[in-house]
């Protein structure tokens, strides 16, 4: 009877093992994002609203029921009175479907301040307005980058599948 030779086994958990190991140490992010984590979600009041700008954007969803796109306008915030840049966000789902897109493309899109690109993933869906429950969700960078508080922000990003 033949099979699968042991020594294929053993090399293949071995270079499972050496994946998880890379993942896990962050080897394998994209090295043109910068490094930053998900710190969760701050209570917007009407007052904090006034220091988040507007961050238009067009995005782009692709699904079996055929291509969608439409624009809409993300709400971002860059606070540096920690020790780190902290930036926060939210997308209000006030357009139905189109906003569930939008929201659907923002989750694998990459936000630009300034010349630093990280990840959109960060900018929480709301229902809420500020001061009545609205939570952005919030991003801190992991590197000693100080972005300005008034730098350049867009989003890019291409096509997603729905």
């Amino acid at each position: 009877m033949t099979g699968i030779p042991r020594w294929a086994i053993l090399l293949l958990g071995a270079g499972v093992l050496a994946v998880g190991v890379a993942s896990y140490m962050g080897w394998l992010r994209d090295p043109s994002l910068v490094r930053s984590d998900y710190v969760g979600a701050v209570e917007v009041s009407v007052e904090d609203a006034k220091l988040y700008r507007p961050v238009p954007f067009e995005w782009r969803v692709n699904s079996a029921a055929g291509s969608f796109k439409g624009n809409d306008t993300a709400y971002v915030r860059i606070d540096n009175s920690g020790e780190r840049s902290i930036l926060c966000g939210w997308l209000c789902l006030d357009k139905g479907g189109t906003s569930i897109r939008a929201t659907r493309w923002l989750s694998e899109a990459r936000l630009i301040a300034g010349d630093q690109k990280m990840t959109a993933l960060f900018i929480a869906p709301v229902e809420k307005m500020p001061g009545d429950g609205l939570a952005a969700g919030c991003l801190r960078l992991d590197e000693a980058v100080r972005l300005p508080t008034d730098a350049a922000l867009s989003f890019d990003g291409g096509p997603v599948r729905e």
